[in-house]
């Protein structure tokens, strides 16, 4: 059997035209023609038999077979950018700028990402803490590189890793839910994830609710249930000793599974970044037990 090799210099060029969605910008960003970057995704659909991007007009949109190439590819610019970097001087002054989601174990992976800032002195970490939705914009327009964030499960473009998890209801001790009164939820802003699910459960159920509170911050939100002022939903990083939870047989509707993604701008990451992605990738296999 003929055994195919895969030129990491066509992953990256295909890898970044994923990521920018464009085949311009991934010339301007390589320092390469147009033309030239049309050439090697030919070439790399060539190599592997299938076609794997598709383009209506300036518009680029990933195939099946492109979907899953892109999850090879990047593991495989991953293990080369790191081999590499073991032969090559650190870029010291490089800033690296990491994108924290708000309602999403923000403490734990602050805390993890403090400490690789204390073990590497010599890296430049720059921590943005917004909604998720906020995040993968911020990683669109470029302006930060790295980002944890809540998705709905169908974004390929800078996806790097995901994992899954269920949320629950969750409540104060003291507090008791009355499906037959308006509920009230303690939630985070418009555009949170959480909030999203636990609205449109209620709704499919025909239950009654409430905003009782609301605050972009996790603590002041983990504060409001711990108080008893209402009922929000919460997953397993961000539960409290002192909280309660709920599920259908106290008369709530079910919440459906969240998806927790990875991304990041690996055409332009640099070995430093690796480092910030191997403390994330390792704090969810423990926290999870993946």
């Amino acid at each position: 059997m003929k055994i195919i090799n895969l030129p990491t210099d066509l992953l990256r060029t295909f890898v970044t035209v994923v990521e920018v969605e464009g085949f311009t910008k991934a010339a301007d960003i390589l320092g390469r023609t147009q033309p030239a970057i049309s050439l090697q995704v030919q070439r790399l659909e060539q190599l592997v038999g299938h076609k794997l991007i598709l383009r209506v007009g300036k518009n680029v949109s990933l195939t099946e077979q492109g979907e899953s190439l892109t999850v090879y590819a990047r593991q495989i610019l991953r293990l080369n950018d790191i081999a590499i970097a073991r032969f090559e001087p650190r870029n010291k002054g490089e800033v690296i700028r990491v994108g924290l989601p708000l309602d999403y174990a923000v403490n734990l992976l602050q805390e993890k990402l403090t400490e690789i800032i204390i073990k590497h002195p010599e890296l430049r970490i720059e921590i943005r803490c917004d909604l998720s939705r906020n995040l993968i914009e911020l990683l669109r327009k470029n302006e930060i590189d790295i980002a944890v964030a809540l998705f709905e499960g169908n974004d390929q473009q800078f996806l790097f890793q995901n994992w899954t998890e269920q949320p629950t209801w969750v409540g104060a001790q003291k507090f008791t839910p009355n499906v037959d009164q308006e509920i009230p939820l303690v939630v985070h802003p418009h555009g949170c994830v959480y909030r999203e699910r636990m609205i449109t459960a209620l709704k499919l159920a025909g239950l009654r609710w409430r905003i009782a509170f609301s605050s972009p911050g996790i603590g002041a939100l983990q504060k409001a249930v711990s108080d008893g002022l209402g009922l929000s939903c919460l997953t397993e990083p961000t539960l409290q000793k002192n909280m309660v939870s709920y599920s259908i047989k106290d008369e709530l509707p079910a919440l459906e599974p969240l998806h927790i993604g990875l991304f990041a701008r690996q055409a332009q990451l640099g070995s430093e970044g690796y480092v910030i992605i191997d403390q994330i990738e390792n704090t969810f296999s423990n926290k999870l037990n993946y």
